[in-house]
């Protein structure tokens, strides 16, 4: 066996070493091999998909809070490695999501469902702490393997792209992270909104408040639970996170601002869907 097959089969079965491991929440270095150059790009190459299939919400003042909300939080991420983009998506359903590459989408419906822009940022919190971490690009090697991803960045393979951005960020699926990820987005979550201003319990509350209502609303919740799965574990481990940080006064935004944004959101309405066309 010569030294590069060795070498391609060393990582191999590296990588699906590093699957089986669980993720320690306090360090945000997990072994990837796609570098950061590479995810960006990659991200940039989910992004023209993912916006073929949803409909970004062209207002200057809706999407200039959201981005100001976004910038904040960033603030009090551990890294900044990427240049984090954040829309506003017309879409129902209660989520936000975030793609390798920092770029990250807030659906309406999130909008919607929060009391205040702590509940809001507290989502948008999570979300980019996925990219932090870099949890998209390791699990998305762990699942089809790196040489496959690897062919994305390279622009080898552009319909597998397209079909792969749709299963995993687009209105037909939604990538689902491991219970440790997940974990670990809570907890730098709580620990950004912290040091950006936001108070955390905005996270804990909005949680709670997701759980109490999956009974009521299991349609306009399904697509948070089936990526972002909610366990009463899950809320108590948020929980005793805030209860172990310091004392602090909070910046809560203006309420009144936030109010507006809600009512303009909730006067949105979808498009009509495009009439089929067939070729002749």
């Amino acid at each position: 066996m010569n030294m590069r097959r060795m070498l391609i089969l060393g990582l191999l079965l590296l990588t699906q070493f590093m699957a089986g491991c669980a993720v320690n929440k306090t360090d945000i270095q997990g072994f990837n091999l796609i570098s950061v150059a590479e995810e960006k790009d990659l991200g940039d190459k989910f992004a023209v998909e993912i916006e073929k299939q949803y409909t970004v919400v062209n207002d200057p003042e809706l999407q200039g809070y959201v981005e100001r909300v976004g910038r904040r939080l960033l603030t009090g991420a551990r890294s900044v490695d990427f240049p984090y983009t954040f829309k506003v998506v017309l879409d129902d359903s209660v989520n936000a999501f975030a793609i390798p590459g920092g770029h990250t989408y807030v659906n309406t419906g999130l909008i919607k469902m929060a009391d205040s822009e702590a509940e809001m940022a507290a989502v948008m919190a999570h979300e980019i702490n996925h990219v932090v971490a870099r949890h998209g690009t390791r699990q998305m090697t762990q699942e089809y393997g790196y040489s496959l991803v690897l062919q994305l960045v390279l622009g080898q393979n552009p319909g597998l792209l397209a079909q792969l951005a749709s299963q995993m960020f687009g209105k037909a699926g939604m990538m689902s992270y491991s219970r440790s990820m997940e974990s670990q987005a809570d907890y730098l979550g709580v620990e950004t909104m912290y040091k950006a201003g936001y108070n955390p319990e905005g996270m804990l509350t909005f949680f709670t408040k997701l759980d109490s209502k999956s009974a009521s609303n299991p349609s306009q919740l399904a697509r948070f639970f089936s990526s972002h799965p909610l366990t009463a574990e899950r809320i108590q481990e948020v929980r005793s996170e805030i209860g172990q940080l310091p004392p602090k006064s909070w910046q809560p935004g203006d309420p009144a601002e936030f109010k507006r944004i809600r009512a303009k959101v909730s006067k949105l309405v979808a498009p009509p869907a495009k009439p089929a066309t067939g070729t002749k």
